[in-house]
């Protein structure tokens, strides 16, 4: 009779044993579900890839000269060219308007040998304490991809700008 009451017990700890287990694997299940769900709703990644193309676009040289000729601004002191409203003296065009039809030309011929990538959109942000305010949005495509994307903070006159690109792969 007592090597039965044992032998009970001893099935009782293994049954409860064996309960914590698959709660411990149900509970690990539910955070890993939880964690792939929220990166495949479509949220960006942020991508070294991306933030190099955004690197090259800003340094390279446009046919804008804000002052005089020889002297041709960046993209990246095109953006804030573009900011302050100044004027391509060499073009006879807002700076805006000049960033806006160069860098959708220059985006499209980089992304040109990139058959993965469907659409990309390019923003430009004022940041203060009071939120964002958009200066210049660029998007071209249909995605239907993962989203990749990079962003780059310039210093404007004291005022921070926020360029951030965002790419979609198929």
């Amino acid at each position: 009779m007592r090597k039965n009451r044992i032998e009970k017990k001893n099935g009782q700890q293994e049954m409860v044993g064996f309960v914590l287990i698959v709660v411990i694997v149900v509970i690990a299940l539910m955070v890993f579900l939880v964690i792939s769900v929220r990166q495949g709703s479509g949220d960006e990644r942020q991508s070294l890839e991306v933030e190099n193309l955004l690197n090259v676009i800003m340094r390279t040289t446009t046919e804008c000269a804000p002052i005089f000729e020889p002297q041709y601004d960046t993209f990246e002191d095109l953006f804030k060219s573009c900011y302050g409203g100044e004027e391509c003296s060499n073009l006879g065009q807002e700076s805006c308007d000049y960033l806006n039809e160069s860098l959708r030309n220059v985006v499209r011929d980089l992304l040109e040998s990139e058959a993965t990538v469907s659409a990309y959109q390019i923003d430009v942000f004022q940041k203060d304490d009071e939120g964002s305010q958009g200066i210049l949005n660029i998007f071209e495509g249909n995605c239907t991809g993962t989203v990749s994307g990079a962003q780059r903070n310039l210093v404007v006159s004291g005022e921070s700008l926020l360029v951030r690109m965002k790419l979609c792969a198929e």
